[in-house]
């Protein structure tokens, strides 16, 4: 039994070795559950172009948009796991999906098998430049002295979130406005009929260099690299749980580990190029390379994240 087991192990490591020194072997495909011109989509192309050249692979990507992105992530976690089709997931699919929609076809932890985090797209809190105020503290005094007179526009998960989560941990009585897209929202709060948004910095920090928006925050835990000037709402009291938009390369679970490693360590290298960071910079997105196991404890710990905070906000599924 035991000369069975040993051979049976030298054949697994063999198989893995010949699939290390083969892989890419044939086309990959990289599926983005958002439309072209999005924010992810944008990710993909600039990383996955200099990706193809350095695996010397063909690599064609697959928009695969709708709702909230779960049409192209249940694809890509019914696909067969041999590291041929892979794709740019992020918080909306791997984070808020399973705590705001009622019913998915995948499970963010279960189904993929990550392969690295990428990045994410700095969220700031702009508010109407005619509000008497330069910072949070006193945004959230203005808000105290006039109860339900201030609202905050939102268009998707995390605008939302970050919205609740400010009413609720501030203290304020400020009432949501949905919208069905950012511009529509950012549109209604430079014109004033719309108080607040938290929104990505790439729509908004150029409106607010300009005067139409007042910039106040971001609210990721720490300051971004792209935007160092602006203070982070935990810097100005209060605590939003570092939220943030995120995005990171994914395939189906069972996809072999050296195939995994392959991918994860060109990604690493792919960030680390002067060239890239720039282009990504440009697109308003700050590179933030996790490997495959620190990624897949990060997606575990932000599902739990956003599942205690829509709670605490009292965010209904949808």
């Amino acid at each position: 039994m035991r000369s069975i087991a040993l051979v049976f192990a030298m054949l697994l490591a063999a198989g893995s070795a010949t699939t290390a020194q083969t892989y890419p072997a044939k086309r990959i495909t990289v599926i983005v559950p958002f439309g072209a011109g999005s924010g992810t989509d944008g990710v993909a192309r600039v990383v996955t172009q200099r990706l193809a050249e350095v695996l010397k692979a063909t690599i064609v990507v697959e928009n695969r948009a709708g709702a909230s992105g779960a049409i192209g992530t249940t694809a890509t976690a019914r696909s067969a796991p041999d590291g041929y089709t892979l794709m740019f997931g992020g918080s909306t699919t791997h984070a808020a999906n399973p705590s705001l929609l009622k019913s998915i076809q995948y499970s963010p932890t279960e189904d993929f098998a990550p392969i690295a985090r990428i990045g994410l797209f700095p969220y700031i809190l702009v508010i109407h430049p005619g509000i008497e105020a330069k910072g949070v503290g006193e945004l959230v005094a203005l808000a105290k002295q006039k109860p339900g007179t201030m609202s905050f526009a939102y268009a998707n998960a995390l605008g939302q979130l970050a919205g609740e989560m400010l009413k609720r941990r501030a203290g304020i009585d400020i009432q949501a406005v949905p919208y069905k897209s950012s511009p529509e929202g950012i549109t209604d709060v430079m014109a004033g009929r719309v108080s607040m948004m938290f929104n990505d910095a790439t729509a908004t920090q150029a409106l607010a260099k300009s005067g139409q928006l007042r910039a106040l925050a971001t609210i990721t835990k720490d300051r971004s690299k792209l935007l160092s000037e602006l203070p982070s709402i935990q810097e100005q009291g209060v605590d939003l749980g570092n939220l943030s938009a995120w995005t990171g390369l994914f395939a189906p679970k069972g996809t072999p580990p050296d195939v995994i490693e392959t991918l994860s360590a060109a990604v690493r290298d792919i960030l680390a190029e002067p060239a890239v960071r720039q282009r990504l910079a440009e697109i308003g997105f700050e590179e933030q390379w996790l490997n495959a196991s620190d990624f897949a404890a990060f997606v575990a710990a932000e599902n739990q994240t956003w599942a205690a905070l829509t709670r605490e906000a009292g965010i209904e599924r949808q």
